[in-house]
């Protein structure tokens, strides 16, 4: 799988991206996810979007996702909660972004988010949200 990030300037997507891909090859997940970036620009990421399964935006994105998803409509695009970010912990991005591909094609909502996170500087998860799920069914 290949995953787009995309922030403001690329400087906090572009060191997000080095961190991700280290964090993926530490985990094992080398071969099965890739980290990508590419600093926010509307029509900028239009040659990267057809290379990848899914665009994450950073949370200062939120207000573009509309617009982004509209304007490439056969790619599902997800706004990562802010917590998550911080925490650039692959694992976790990884199995969001597999989690949001299914929802995106199930549901054709784009910009994807998960039930009650419409609002990802609102999301308080530190997990992904398969893993955050599972920690409520538990309690």
């Amino acid at each position: 799988m290949r995953i787009m990030i995309t922030c403001g300037g690329g400087f906090s997507s572009s060191a997000l991206v080095t961190q991700l891909n280290k964090s993926a090859a530490e985990k094992g997940l080398g071969n099965e996810v890739e980290f990508v970036y590419k600093p926010f620009d509307f029509g900028g990421i239009g040659g990267l979007v057809d290379t990848v399964d899914i665009v994450m935006l950073c949370p200062h994105l939120a207000h573009n996702a509309k617009k982004l998803a509209e304007k490439y409509p056969s790619k599902p695009f997800y706004v990562i909660p802010t917590r998550l970010y911080g925490l650039m912990a692959a694992e976790e991005f990884y199995e969001d972004a597999q989690d949001a591909i299914e929802g995106w094609k199930e549901t054709g909502m784009n910009p994807f988010h998960f039930e009650g996170e419409q609002t990802a500087i609102r999301v308080m998860r530190t997990v992904s949200h398969r893993k955050w799920m599972k920690q409520k069914e538990g309690k």
